[in-house]
């Protein structure tokens, strides 16, 4: 809606000034460009208003026709409109129209009838002979600009008239003077827009004849098209050069709301149809123009590429011509990069058609690139191999799947823990053995998935001819900890053998890695983006949109690494960067270890080291594998730091790396990502475990075993990292299973519980694919704990002794765990339970104690119960001062004088509540420095801030944001998207709005808004971002821009719709009504 308001801004702006029926060409002039454009939204857009041009004359003049012609424009915008809220404002004018004129004809003549069927039948004698005038004017060189008006007005009165030829002549004619004028100044900009009027004109055509005529028109347009680019081309040798060499620069990608346009200004102004840019790369594709077709297919696809509503037909057509691209490219570089990318490019239009008959089409194309593939890069016989192997293989990973689903049920059925109450003892004994057998089914899968992979190695060998040395495939990730999944990607590299590392062998193992990864991507279970597409996904840009098609249809699953260069775990390695050289995965074993080396370490960075660290054998000589293990304890031996300092430091960087699975002790505002959080924790926390003492072995299961048997950990402690880790794995394996793939992230709990912060356990139960919440408390009682040992590791309170065993039980089921496990799953009925019975068990305690009631007050504050909350805040402010001292200064003292001053604020006491800040904000700086940067500093400052201005003291209000937003700036770099900035941003020009500054509070407003959206996503519905579009709006209001108002109060009602439900009632989404009126 933004965009049509943006479209017809300066036309409305007119309106306004001089009355609808005075502008009423001007609106004809924008029905004339949205045609030109095909742009539907635009023109639904102009006929409305159209209509309203004609009740206003009714109106005025008293003349019911006029009602009449507003009613059919109202009915055929509704016809051609795709937008909900957009129906309904046709539905209420039609409906107004037609009240007004039964209305008026009471007073009219009695010679007034309304229009019949037989009044608007029309004759091709009668459309002739209103054509023939308007045609002799365009004869003999008449103005342009009336006879565009004129033959406009003409498809008005076909609409109106009911009369199909007349409207499609009509918008021929002008596609007929556009051509003429193209033709004349050879500028392609107008050929483009008759281009885009005849098709509009064929799609309303009803009359067969009229149709064969405006085929022949786009055909003779895009001949005349064609010999103008020549004779352009033959004069340009820079644009030939870009045509022959890098991506033309007369095709930029686009985005659904913006134009597809040429390099020059006068081009700027004109969208260039989806049509056009298949028909220009279709031509450049047959002229061999490759990087020409490619970037018209790419600029096409753009066009018509939105994921909340795909067009999958329109999608379908532009891969499988850009995998035309990239099969005719393979063939002439020879590169088997090419052939892949091409077959990714057919499987994703192949999953986009559906029962489509094109289907049999992309089938022979996945066959044939199989066939150039071997022909053109391996120089192998094409007869070879057979065309329906990869039914065969879909068949058996389904096979596996189905499997794992089974043995996951049966595990349900056998051992079920869930049954017993939480303080049974018996409940720890079942979930022992649970976890054992969830060990053994992810055991077989990692083994189902080896043989499968060995199968396919194989079956690739067996037409390539035999390797020309010994060789080892060996798996990495969870392949290597034995937590993989039947969908998880394929992490894995190629051992050669010593001596035999030259330019064919590389060559060989290369080839047999892109016949494997073809035989993979017909699985059909690989997305566009991890092939690394430069013209859809251009991962070495440093410009975002370049990165811009997002794979929605495709399924993730068993799939190859991706290309990008974070990822890459395969053979091929990463290209080359910016800043990084190319790395291969296809080594022998001692150059493969040289990546555990510190100098490469620090080089390439911890993450490559630490993937290559944990292997597993899948295919070919295992003596390879076992050489590569002896290689990597080799060199950690004897690298320059001592075993000790090395793991030291490979634990910080883990840890970095991970910091948000230890530090974050909020909730973060999303249902927890099975993935990222639940998954990821534990294999991070036995790699960390298995680098403090030691232990070079790959499976987690394993891992956890050895640490038993040398008694690392007590057998108690590894029945808990066994029932986390199975806990963890069968979470993330239920996921797959119950979304067919690697579906694994959560919806946004804003969304569901923006206000209350409380879910329910059946949605929990549904969002995470669990019989029983309490699998989420089981699993947090003992990853907690866990969570503080390690940081005890790492901050060296318990000192990294490699013989030290773990002296503290992983496991801590007291209510004050449960109370945060709660909290953190936003059950806050039962936190509230939890943490008040914590109370009672902390009698003596009185740190403890004051930790819980600083929770149970957060909790009634979450709730709207600031009395609750400020009572419990000022009982643990007590203890914290018995406990310490009245003039002690405290971190946890000045905690809870932050946690009042909040309470006082939102009580309305502004006075009190800066007190107390400024009390907090002292104490922190007594402790940490007058110029020390701190979150929680920058969040006193802001609350600081947000007190005065509730005061009307805005200035200071400013100096405080001000502060804040310095603050957060120098933690976390002043071009970076960070929540505390933009909540510091939006402050800022909301305290200017109130000064009076508009421009100055826009600026900041906006600042904030375009910082929300790179947080939180372009197309996600989140309340701050709804909170912000809602505010803009109010500002454009107050400077008179009322369409710009409008356009932002829509936005923002359309998000809170998303959030709340359509039909909820809720006063914000009241709030957003009231201010759209």
């Amino acid at each position: 809606m933004l965009r049509v308001c943006e479209k017809l801004r300066a036309v409305d702006a007119k309106s306004t000034r001089q009355g609808l029926v005075s502008t009423e060409t001007d609106y004809l002039r924008a029905l004339l460009d949205a045609m030109a454009n095909m742009d539907r939204s635009v023109e639904v857009e102009v006929l409305k208003t159209l209509g309203d041009v004609n009740v206003e004359k009714g109106r005025l003049n008293k003349i019911p026709e006029k009602f009449d012609k507003a009613m059919v424009l109202y009915r055929t915008a509704l016809l051609r409109s795709k937008d909900a809220d957009v129906d309904d404002s046709l539905e209420y004018r039609y409906h107004y129209a037609e009240k007004l004129r039964l209305g008026k004809r009471s007073t009219a003549s009695s010679s007034y009838e309304p229009l019949t069927v037989d009044k608007k039948l029309s004759s091709v004698a009668k459309v002739a002979e209103k054509f023939q005038h308007l045609d002799r004017k365009l004869t003999v060189g008449g103005n342009e600009k009336y006879l565009l008006i004129e033959c406009t007005k003409l498809v008005i009165e076909g609409i109106v008239n009911d009369d199909n030829i007349l409207e499609t002549e009509a918008i021929k004619s002008l596609g007929d003077v556009y051509l003429k004028r193209g033709t004349e100044t050879k500028d392609t900009t107008n050929l483009t827009m008759a281009t885009a009027l005849y098709n509009t004109a064929l799609s309303r055509c009803e009359e067969f004849q009229g149709k064969v005529a405006l085929i022949h028109r786009l055909k003779y347009t895009a001949r005349i098209r064609q010999g103008t680019k020549t004779v352009k081309n033959q004069c340009s040798k820079h644009r030939a050069r870009q045509q022959q060499g890098h991506v033309s620069r007369d095709f930029p990608m686009t985005s659904p709301n913006t134009v597809a346009i040429g390099a020059s200004k006068s081009q700027q102004s004109v969208a260039r149809s989806y049509e056009d840019h298949l028909a220009i790369g279709d031509q450049a594709l047959a002229d061999g123009k490759l990087d020409v077709a490619e970037q018209n297919f790419a600029s096409a696809l753009r066009l018509i590429h939105d994921p909340k509503q795909p067009n999958r037909c329109k999608e379908a057509q532009c891969l499988c011509r850009l995998g035309d691209v990239y099969a005719r490219r393979g063939k002439i570089t020879r590169e088997g990069r090419k052939f892949t990318q091409a077959a990714s490019l057919y499987n994703a239009a192949l999953v986009r058609t559906g029962l489509d008959k094109s289907n049999v089409e992309l089938i022979k194309r996945l066959q044939d690139t199989e066939k150039w593939f071997l022909q053109y890069t391996a120089n192998v016989d094409t007869n070879m191999g057979s065309p329906d192997s990869y039914k065969r293989h879909q068949k058996r990973l389904k096979e596996m799947r189905t499997r794992a689903k089974s043995q996951l049920d049966a595990i349900d059925q056998q051992h079920n823990p869930y049954q017993y109450d939480e303080d049974d003892p018996v409940m720890i004994t079942v979930e022992a053995e649970r976890a054992e057998a969830v060990k053994a089914l992810f055991k077989n899968i990692a083994k189902d998935r080896q043989y499968f992979i060995h199968d396919l190695v194989n079956e690739c060998i067996a037409t390539l001819g035999p390797p020309p040395c010994k060789y080892a495939f060996i798996g990495l990730g969870s392949q290597a900890t034995e937590l993989v999944t039947p969908y998880s990607d394929l992490e894995f590299a190629i051992l050669i053998e010593e001596g035999k590392d030259n330019d064919d062998t590389r060559r060989y193992f290369l080839n047999l890695t892109h016949f494997l990864h073809l035989k993979v991507i017909n699985l059909g279970e690989t997305i566009l983006p991890a092939m690394a597409i430069p013209s859809l996904n251009d991962f070495q840009s440093d410009d975002p949109g370049k990165a811009w098609f997002f794979d929605s249809a495709t399924p993730r699953g068993f799939a190859f690494d991706g290309f990008m260069p974070w990822a890459s775990k395969t053979p091929f390695g990463r290209d080359q960067t910016k800043t990084k050289l190319p790395v291969s995965l296809i080594q022998t074993p001692a150059e493969m270890a040289k990546f555990q080396r510190l100098e490469v370490t620090l080089a390439e960075g911890y993450h490559l080291s630490d993937i290559l660290r944990r292997c597993t054998f899948l295919t070919g000589e295992e003596s390879l594998t076992d050489e590569y293990m002896r290689k990597l304890s080799e060199i950690m031996t004897d690298d320059l730091l001592s075993p000790i300092q090395s793991c030291q430091s490979a634990m910080l960087v883990l840890l970095l790396d991970n910091r948000g699975q230890f530090f974050s002790r909020e909730p973060t505002g999303q249902l927890i990502n099975v993935k990222n959080d639940i998954y990821r924790f534990p294999d991070v926390a036995l790699e960390l475990l298995s680098l403090c003492y030691q232990i070079n072995l790959a499976s987690a299961w394993d891992v956890i075993v050895e640490l038993k048997e040398t008694k690392k950990v007590h057998e108690e402690n590894a029945t808990h990292l066994t029932v986390l880790t199975s806990i963890s794995a069968e979470i993330r394996l239920r996921t797959y299973l119950a979304n067919g793939g690697q579906k694994d992230s959560m919806s946004p709990l804003v969304q569901m519980c923006p206000q209350t912060h409380q879910l329910s356990q059946h949605t929990l139960m549904a969002v995470f694919h669990i019989p029983n919440t309490e699998v989420l408390f089981r699993y947090h009682c003992r990853a907690i704990p866990l969570k503080k040992y390690i940081l005890d590791i790492v901050n060296n309170r318990l000192g990294l002794q490699p013989k030290r065993a773990i002296e503290m039980t992983i496991f801590d089921a007291s209510n004050k765990c449960r109370g945060q496990i709660a909290r953190n799953m936003y059950l806050s009925g039962r936190a509230k339970e939890y943490f008040e019975a914590a109370i009672n068990d902390t009698e003596r305690d009185v740190l403890e104690r004051s930790d819980i009631l600083e929770e149970l007050g957060n909790l009634f504050v979450f709730d709207g119960n600031i009395t609750k909350a400020l009572s419990r805040f000022e009982e643990s402010l007590t203890l914290r001062k018995r406990f310490f001292g009245d003039s002690a200064a405290h971190q946890i003292i000045a905690g809870s004088l932050s946690n009042l001053g909040l309470c006082y604020s939102r009580l309305g006491n502004q006075e009190k509540a800066i007190s107390y800040f400024e009390q907090s904000l002292t104490m922190r700086k007594t402790i940490c420095g007058k110029n020390t940067a701190h979150t929680n500093d920058a969040k006193l400052l802001q609350n600081l801030g947000s007190a005065w201005g509730e005061l009307g003291d805005h200035e200071k209000a400013i100096s405080y944001f001000e502060q804040a937003l310095t603050m957060t700036k120098s933690m976390y770099g002043d071009n970076t998207a960070h929540p505390a900035i933009a909540v510091s941003l939006s402050s800022m020009g909301a305290s200017f709005m109130e000064l009076g500054d508009q421009q100055k509070a826009i600026s900041y407003k906006e600042q904030a808004l375009t910082m929300m959206k790179t947080l939180y996503g372009d197309n996600t519905a989140h309340l701050d971002i709804a909170t912000s579009l809602t505010n803009m709006g109010s500002y454009w209001m107050v400077l008179g821009d009322q369409q710009k108002a409008i356009s932002y109060q829509e936005q923002a009602l359309k998000m809170m719709k998303t959030i709340y439900g359509d039909h909820a009632a809720h006063p914000v989404i009241a709030g957003s009504l009231q201010s759209l009126g």
